[in-house]
């Protein structure tokens, strides 16, 4: 996702439940059209494509596909079954400035850029129509049961966070650190939120940051999400180290400490005496 960004991507819009919906929110580029854009989840770039259709009206074709459009199709089912999970779906986009030329000629920067931004990143949905096309009646159905309801998914998110806290009122620590139940979201796509309390101790949205996990010979770079949550308060993506350390060193549900040493970087260690 970073890689986006340097070139100067940036996000337009994201994606929400509405009921058992998948509901457009965009941001900016609204009736922009000659737009490259990009779903991102968590900090996975998963889609490509771009569009000479104002791009929220080209948005409108994944809410409410046609009959016979596969890819709108496909992609509507990936969204829907992203945000099932408590998932953040995001929407990036780029677009044409009219800048490049060849000449006299205009060089249109969308076309030129989505075949190598494709094969560079090779983003899993972009390769999927396939491959979901040969799944089996019974596998989608069994997709569907393993999914979580809206109302289950708000339930539990409000129980973890008032274990979080319980914890934290029970154990004392520094006004830097704070210690973090690993639910499944978390779990599962290596991220986490920042609590309002400790929200002034990060950076800015869009900005690095250094994450150093305990056993790991090697600090990596993640960056700090302030549009994710409705609050604007941190949420860290750190990708797929993160997600690996945490299924390496801990479980579902387990524990971790973390503690900020700046606005720009943060220590993680395995938290061993929750209670």
């Amino acid at each position: 996702m970073l890689r986006l960004f340097e070139i100067g991507f940036q996000v337009v819009g994201h994606w929400c439940l509405s009921g058992n919906e998948p509901k457009l929110q965009l941001t900016n580029m609204q009736s922009d059209q000659n737009v490259i854009y990009a779903f991102v989840v968590d900090v996975n770039v998963m889609y490509i494509g771009k569009t000479t259709q104002p791009l929220e009206r080209r948005m409108y074709g994944y809410q409410r596909p046609g009959p016979t459009q596969s890819t709108n199709i496909k992609n509507r089912a990936n969204i829907l079954g992203a945000l099932e999970k408590g998932r953040v779906v995001q929407i990036l986009g780029l677009r044409d400035n009219g800048l490049h030329h060849y000449g006299s000629f205009h060089i249109n920067l969308v076309a030129g850029l989505e075949d190598d931004l494709i094969n560079k990143l090779n983003p899993e949905w972009n390769g999927q129509v396939k491959a979901e096309t040969a799944r089996s009646v019974n596998e989608r159905k069994a997709d569907e049961q393993k999914s979580v309801s809206p109302e289950t998914f708000t339930e539990k998110r409000f129980m973890r966070r008032n274990m979080d806290k319980s914890l934290q009122a029970a154990i004392p620590l520094p006004e830097n650190c704070f210690i973090l139940t690993l639910h499944s979201a978390y779990f599962n796509s290596g991220f986490f939120n920042v609590g309002v309390r400790y929200q002034h101790l990060f950076g800015a949205d869009l900005e690095e940051i250094s994450i150093s996990c305990d056993g790991l010979a090697n600090e990596f770079t993640g960056y700090i999400n302030r549009s994710a949550n409705t609050n604007h308060t941190p949420r860290i993506m750190g990708g797929v180290p993160l997600k690996r350390w945490f299924q390496e060193v801990s479980e579902l549900n387990g524990h971790i400490h973390v503690e900020v040493i700046s606005p720009h970087s943060i220590k993680i260690n395995l938290f061993k005496n929750a209670l």
